[in-house]
């Protein structure tokens, strides 16, 4: 297994980490704040199989120690993930656990306990799963042009989407990035929600924080998006790289991180 969590902070302005030929990440500060709160960790348990555990959290900018936070949160849901998988436990049970102790790790991780969300996903060959809790993503892109949200939003933006309000409308409402689930402090509720895709075509997963989708919130904005990149940088180091750069292009109001994965059915 090759653990690829960064926990030198004052290394983590820009950072990127490819642990095998199909999988990458990459995570930056943004232009408009001063640290970079996003954490990300990818484990490859078997290159060759397309085995990996991979998780990307991303610290409350208003919850003091937030970066510490995600790091914990990130890198102790991978490890619990791994070990879950190493027990043959079911996704749902498997994610339940890791995000119980991944929220256990941030309450512990400081005296003032600090906050984040968390998305992570196992990818074992054409099956993924994903589970979470706040409002960091996962996309699916089809080699076929299908582009699918395989995540909810633990959000207000999201709570509205579902009483009828239109995408566009909600997530420019009033209060819309205000979250209603986390990990960490003041937590009531850290079980996340999980999903078991079984992808009919090749294609890419793509985990990401709100610093990229709040420019390509939609299935379409961000398959129009990720396409566009995916021709200029097949690979997939490349891929998040620009993907990142672009969201900085656009304002860099965030904190950044994409992690990009080829799979193969």
């Amino acid at each position: 297994m090759t653990d690829q969590m960064h926990e030198d902070r004052s290394e983590r302005s820009h950072y990127a980490r490819v642990p095998a030929p199909w999988l990458a990440g990459c995570s930056d500060t943004g232009l408009r704040h001063p640290t970079n709160q996003d954490a990300m960790c990818l484990a490859v348990r078997d290159k060759s199989h397309r085995t990996a555990m991979i998780a990307v959290a991303d610290g409350v900018t208003t919850a003091e120690g937030s970066e510490v936070a995600s790091l914990v949160a990130a890198r102790t849901a991978v490890e619990l993930m791994v070990s879950a998988h190493h027990q043959g436990l079911a996704a749902n049970l498997a994610f339940v656990q890791a995000f119980e102790g991944a929220n256990r790790a941030v309450l512990e991780a400081r005296e003032d306990p600090s906050a984040c969300t968390l998305i992570a996903a196992g990818i074992d060959e054409g099956t993924l799963a994903v589970g979470n809790v706040g409002d960091s993503r996962a996309y699916w892109l089809g080699d076929d042009g299908s582009c699918r949200l395989l995540s909810t939003d633990d959000s207000m933006a999201q709570a509205r989407i579902m009483l009828g309000m239109t995408r566009d409308d909600a997530e420019q409402s009033s209060q819309a990035h205000a979250i209603t689930k986390w990990l960490g402090r003041q937590a009531t509720d850290v079980t996340p929600s999980v999903i078991v895709f079984h992808p009919e075509c090749n294609g890419w997963l793509l985990l990401c924080s709100d610093g990229l989708w709040n420019y390509a919130s939609s299935p379409e904005a961000m398959s129009a998006l990720f396409r566009a990149e995916l021709a200029e940088a097949p690979a997939p180091g490349q891929l998040c790289e620009r993907l990142v750069a672009w969201a900085n292009d656009q304002g860099g109001r965030d904190n950044t991180t994409a992690v990009v994965a080829r799979i193969e059915c």
